[in-house]
């Protein structure tokens, strides 16, 4: 892979942490929303995103786990004109174990 990737197996292999990734919040800022993801979880992996626009178009984001590895446990991404996010959802293929994924979606479902 051409990088050191001990994180990985020390977090799948060697612990019994858990992964939880979670919107927190998401502001008008100006034209952007800014989305603030936090790592509630010991595991570190990287953040998918997928941002839905209200005309149905799908962009996709990802926050590099050097991020979580880094030390924080919070970090914003700015989406550009704000009024057409229609969704901002962490992980929706489900391929990652996290462990509440009530706090993956903004806005929140019911």
């Amino acid at each position: 892979a051409g990088r050191d990737l001990g994180w990985f197996w020390r977090t799948w292999w060697y612990e019994s942490w858990t992964l939880d990734q979670a919107i927190v919040s998401a502001k008008v800022v100006a034209d952007k929303l800014v989305v603030t993801i936090e790592d509630r979880g010991l595991a570190p992996m990287p953040v998918r995103l997928a941002i839905t626009r209200s005309d149905g178009r799908v962009e996709r984001r990802e926050l590099p786990v050097e991020v979580w590895l880094a030390g924080a446990r919070q970090q914003q991404i700015m989406l550009d004109n704000a009024p057409t996010v229609a969704r901002v959802e962490i992980d929706p293929e489900q391929v990652f174990p996290d462990v509440d994924r009530t706090n993956n979606r903004w806005p929140r479902q019911p």
